[in-house]
């Protein structure tokens, strides 16, 4: 008697293209997030790096990026501010960059990532409760150095994307040379502060969780 070959069922195809649908539905979130990790330890280094440079400045410095050699590496998905608006900036745009004489930021390397914007903007901390240092510096939420030439604290942003969709929400984080009390923007912390050291990254708005 000849055995005939069985294929599989109409059902069985669709058994198993509804299994694969919900690992998908699983996998593919934690992916992105995972991917977004790994792109955000690119803020986490320079704002440290950034941190460092300036803490070696003996006497209050301009708001010049570049006056402690700081300069990132090309392919950076982050913008660099030490002021929110960027009334100049490293254009970063062409294969060869262009400073100027004084840069409060660092652009984004619009060159590699054809999407991007020059810079992005600041979504700036909320209700930041400094230390006595800091507040008698007169530091607020804006990026920028505060304070007298013998003593000074600075904020610090770095502003970028890392979930591939520039249009929403841009992935922002803060360094400061003072410890505080901060709250992040996206997720909205519910007014719970956060404990923050000088010198320690500060995710203000998260891109993967915001919209």
């Amino acid at each position: 008697m000849v055995q005939r070959s069985r294929g599989f069922t109409l059902i069985e195809l669709m058994i198993v293209v509804a299994i694969i649908g919900i690992l998908a539905s699983i996998a593919i979130p934690s992916f992105m997030r995972f991917q977004a990790r790994a792109r955000q330890s690119e803020v986490s280094t320079q704002l440290k790096s950034l941190f460092t440079a300036m803490r070696t400045q003996q006497r209050k410095p301009d708001d010049n990026i570049h006056g402690t050699g700081f300069s990132p590496d090309r392919g950076n998905r982050y913008s660099y501010h030490l002021e929110n608006g960027c009334s100049t900036y490293e254009e970063r745009s062409t294969v060869d960059t262009v400073r100027h004489a004084k840069d409060t930021c660092i652009g984004a390397d619009a060159s590699r990532f054809k999407g991007f914007p020059a810079f992005f903007e600041v979504v700036s901390v909320a209700n930041p409760n400094w230390d006595e240092q800091g507040t008698a510096h007169g530091m607020g939420a804006e990026a920028g150095v505060y304070g007298e030439k013998g003593s000074w604290d600075f904020i610090a942003y770095g502003v970028g994307d890392v979930d591939d969709q520039v249009e929403d929400a841009a992935d922002t984080w803060l360094i400061s040379s003072a410890d505080g009390l901060l709250e992040t923007v996206c997720p909205e912390s519910l007014g719970v502060p956060e404990s923050v050291s000088a010198g320690e990254p500060f995710n203000v708005s998260n891109d993967v969780n915001c919209p």
